[in-house]
């Protein structure tokens, strides 16, 4: 179970702008965002609705939907067989040298994905630290 340590917590402008990078920019899934924000997805949708970033009826639509077809291939798993490998292994080395390209492309998008990701998490954590400074200091201010 998920636990929204930022439920009910106004949201910050840096807040919004990496809302915006992780929607426009990455195309990251509503529960991708929720997660790094740690709302709920509802919240997720409200804010890009209020933002102007997408309609919060078309959002809800493709996450009922996604969600949906996920509880499907929850209980459609297959258990993996050895069997089942050997064959796929001829199947593939014949498409390697055409799929190697897109794979390249998609790990490299991948890859920039967790960049992106990390570099803002990071941000986030110097502004926050900075923000700390800046109480910290207003706080000492009135003690003289």
């Amino acid at each position: 179970m998920n636990t929204y340590k930022r439920f009910g917590n106004r949201w910050t402008v840096n807040e919004c702008l990496q809302l915006q990078r992780e929607f426009e920019l990455l195309q990251l899934s509503v529960d991708e965002i929720s997660q790094i924000h740690q709302r709920t997805p509802n919240a997720i949708m409200f804010k890009l609705d209020q933002e102007g970033f997408a309609d919060y009826n078309v959002l809800y639509a493709n996450y009922a939907k996604a969600n949906q077809a996920n509880q499907a291939n929850q209980k459609n798993v297959v258990k993996y067989d050895e069997s089942d490998e050997d064959e796929s292994e001829e199947d593939e080395s014949e498409n390697d040298e055409s799929s190697n390209d897109e794979d390249e492309s998609e790990e490299d998008n991948q890859s920039l994905k967790q960049r992106v990701m990390c570099l803002e998490k990071q941000i986030s954590s110097l502004a926050t630290l900075i923000l700390e400074n800046a109480n910290s200091k207003k706080n000492r201010s009135f003690l003289y």
